[in-house]
């Protein structure tokens, strides 16, 4: 039985329509969507009936645990930009998207060869840094990362989690630096790019939304391009298993996990790295297949919204040990 979020959606819009529909609630809660953004969605929901139904059950899906923003966060954004032009100092300001917040920590602007510093996340937190060069960084949950820039190159050293880079333009300096993300497992160079670097024990994995880049391994001399959309993993010696990015790969820096026909399993490993402690689930549910838009960063929201999709139940021993189990028949 195909028991999912999805569901809800039969006899109703095509693939084709939810999944313009899902694109939109991403960009809309991206905190990024311009006005421009806002009227070309009016105009997609109103061209057919059938974007304005699979808008309208969409919605009711993401009701259950999150709200739309009621007008776009990029102005304000922009406008505590200025203040920080203004008072040349560092701000922090919060901004809500969907379950949870997202900080956006914009840093004065600052000499680049005097740039050393330090972000970090906790369970379940997010971060988003402007740095001087103009480039974007989002860090995921539990994060650890030190920017250093220098006269040569702009370099971010992951030490733990994963992290999303727009790389900016560097147009403060007479000529443009390489910009890095390096782990243990070796180097990532941004060809005016989009990616995301994460930091696994045995490897990192590479995930490219925009433009290239290009991977350095640290014990050999062979490199790896990567277009966009493309992933790959790499380790130390070389690069592996390269192919094509999931759709939506990038909905965490949203705060978001968008999934489609997911095996139960593996939503569960998407939210572990949110949440203290132990979360599973046992392994005759495992297989279970579930659709949807999720909360990352309000995941007993979304462990609510799984136990009312799927025929299965939350089963707490402490707080901090979470089992999914197959729900008993009535």
């Amino acid at each position: 039985m195909n028991t999912s979020a999805e569901a809800e959606f039969s006899a109703g819009p095509d693939d084709t329509v939810v999944g313009q529909a899902i694109h939109w609630l991403m960009r809309l809660q991206s905190g990024q969507a311009s006005p421009s953004d806002w009227q070309a969605f009016r105009d997609w929901r109103e061209a057919r009936t059938d974007h304005a139904v699979a808008w309208e059950r969409l919605q009711g899906i993401q009701a259950r645990f999150t709200e739309l923003p009621a007008q776009p966060t990029r102005t304000v954004l922009e406008n505590a930009r200025k203040d920080v032009t203004r008072r040349r100092a560092m701000r922090t300001l919060g901004v809500v998207l969907g379950g949870g917040v997202v900080l956006w920590l914009v840093r004065a602007q600052a000499p680049a060869d005097s740039l050393l510093a330090s972000y970090g996340t906790g369970v379940g937190e997010q971060l988003r840094v402007a740095l001087d060069d103009g480039s974007m960084l989002v860090l995921g949950s539990s994060t650890r990362a030190d920017v250093r820039f220098d006269a040569n190159e702009r370099r971010i050293l992951l030490r733990q989690g994963r992290v999303m880079a727009t790389t900016g333009a560097d147009a403060d300096v007479a000529q443009s630096r390489p910009f890095f993300i390096e782990t243990g497992h070796g180097r990532v160079r941004a060809l005016g790019t989009r990616f995301s670097v994460s930091l696994g024990a045995d490897g990192s994995e590479v995930q490219v939304f925009e433009d290239a880049v290009r991977i350095r391994p640290a014990a050999g001399t062979a490199t790896r391009t990567l277009e966009a959309g493309q992933r790959a993993w790499f380790d130390a010696q070389g690069v592996h298993d390269a192919g094509p990015l999931e759709a939506d790969a990038d909905a965490w820096a949203d705060g978001l996990l968008v999934a489609r026909e997911m095996k139960l399993s593996d939503l569960v490993a998407e939210l572990a790295p949110y949440r203290r402690g132990r979360l599973a689930c046992d392994a005759d549910v495992a297989e279970l297949r579930i659709s949807g838009v999720f909360s990352l960063t309000d995941t007993d929201r979304t462990l609510s919204l799984v136990e009312k999709t799927l025929p299965v139940r939350v089963a707490t021993a402490t707080r901090y040990w979470v089992t999914l189990k197959a729900r008993a028949p009535r």
